[in-house]
């Protein structure tokens, strides 16, 4: 799995072909067989996995006793499984949104997991406009790392964002400034 996704990553749906795969394992097309009858059982895999990660990781936060604790988990597991997936030792985003370009039937599913995840967020926060504008957030990072890696470095501070703007605190914390401020204003 780890090699399909690698492949999926850097080259596509394409490059993810049984012979190529056993050859960079070093091992036979019949034991690659032996995992998988053939090629569309693997594209299958990959794209399973991939749906799979994300209604894992929004059960996981919305068990959490506390929404913005769960909200803090979710971001710190997306900041390793961002890195994870650029070894292809996770599901990858970017890989999916890419191959989701060239499918309507992959585009069909993405969409369906974009949903869930925006419903999601909108769950945790009541807001789905910050939820909508936190997703498209992440889908710019996603979309600017796999052409400039140099940007995975900034994905804590994008993290922090994210979680100020879903939960309304950034915005909260400005308010208070600002209602400091003015009263001060006044007296002075």
């Amino acid at each position: 799995m780890r090699a399909a996704r690698l492949a999926l990553l850097q080259s596509g749906p394409d490059s993810v072909r049984v012979e190529k795969l056993a050859r960079q394992l070093k091992v036979t097309k019949g034991s690659f067989y032996w995992h998988f009858k053939d090629r569309n059982e693997i594209l299958e895999a990959l794209l399973s996995e991939w749906e799979e990660e994300t209604a894992i990781l929004t059960a996981e936060a919305l068990a959490s006793c506390d929404a913005e604790q769960g909200l803090r988990g979710l971001l710190e597991t997306v900041k390793k499984a961002v890195v994870l997936s650029e070894h292809g030792e996770a599901p990858s985003d970017a890989a999916m949104f890419a191959w989701a370009s060239m499918s309507e039937e992959v585009a069909r599913r993405v969409n369906q997991v974009e949903r869930k995840r925006l419903h999601f967020f909108t769950q945790l926060t009541g807001r789905p406009d910050r939820a909508e504008l936190a997703y498209y957030a992440y889908l710019g990072f996603i979309t600017r790392r796999r052409r400039v890696p140099a940007a995975a470095a900034g994905f804590p501070l994008l993290a922090e964002m994210l979680f100020d703007l879903l939960t309304g605190r950034q915005a909260l914390r400005k308010t208070k400034s600002n209602s400091r401020k003015k009263r001060h204003d006044t007296t002075a």
